[in-house]
């Protein structure tokens, strides 16, 4: 990671912890009862969450939701819950415990928010397989499914060396059983695209249509009304101006050059569905 990043990182980081003990010295004192307020954010609070494979555009959409007031907007918030996420793909029945992980590790930010009438707002694909114990926890809370092309998915995943052992992300990535005999790394990130947006279905099957929207990246990138319709589908209000200054401005560019990969399509059934090739 270039040291740029990582000050830039630690900055925010700072930052954010600074208010926070701001805002709990701000409360100390002055809640009405403190023991039903747990009750009250679960039924009261509505966040946004986007579902994803990760690699996907969420810095654009993380920029759009930025033209809007009254949100507190996370990206790469932490603890970035990397390792329970996959034990949550792994046995889905265990709900209790996917609810518990995820209380653990976002509770307090959503309470924060809600005490601060703000509105929780979660970009990054971290949280990806807690969506079903996440829909049950909040009834009010919505979901974002966003989709890329698995040709650019897998490439970009090539880029950043995943399932190579060598980066700690790769401790919570979700990966095809032996059984399945899928060795090449390419062949991987296609079965990981296509098991994530399987899991995403099932849960969108399950949360209805009024809590879930699904977005293909590309059709985001390129076209305002595509923003337009996340932004109103939510509620959140922005003219069409700033949204195209949004869309022109490029977001999380790499510097490296993404090569095609060749990989097995056959692993990846629901581009049909979603693409039509």
């Amino acid at each position: 990671m270039r040291k740029d990043k990582l000050l830039k990182e630690w900055f925010e980081f700072n930052t954010k912890y600074w208010k926070a003990l701001k805002l709990r010295a701000k409360l100390h004192g002055h809640l009405k009862d403190s023991e039903v307020l747990p009750e009250d954010v679960l039924a009261n609070a509505a966040p946004v969450f986007v579902l994803s494979t990760g690699r996907v555009g969420t810095m654009l959409l993380t920029r759009l939701f930025e033209l809007e007031k009254g949100l507190h907007i996370e990206h790469e918030a932490l603890p970035e819950m990397l390792y329970t996420g996959k034990l949550a793909y792994a046995d889905p029945s265990n709900i209790e415990f996917t609810k518990g992980a995820f209380m653990a590790g976002r509770y307090e930010a959503i309470r924060d928010c809600q005490l601060q009438n703000l509105r929780y707002v979660e970009t990054n694909n971290r949280l990806t397989f807690f969506a079903p114990a996440v829909a049950a926890l909040f009834p009010n809370a919505k979901f974002i499914h966003l989709l890329r092309h698995p040709d650019s998915f897998v490439s970009s995943g090539i880029q950043r060396n995943w399932y190579t052992g060598k980066t700690i992300t790769d401790e919570g990535r979700i990966a095809p059983g032996k059984d399945l005999g899928i060795e090449r790394q390419q062949d991987k990130i296609a079965w990981l695209w296509n098991a994530t947006n399987a899991f995403i279905d099932d849960f969108k099957t399950g949360a209805g249509k009024n809590r879930t929207l699904t977005v293909r990246s590309e059709d985001l990138f390129s076209n305002a009304e595509e923003a337009e319709r996340i932004l109103n589908w939510l509620n959140f209000k922005a003219d069409k101006t700033s949204i195209q200054k949004v869309l022109n401005t490029p977001v999380n560019s790499s510097r490296k050059k993404k090569t095609p990969q060749e990989y097995n399509t056959d692993l990846t059934p629901l581009v049909k569905k979603y693409y039509g090739n």
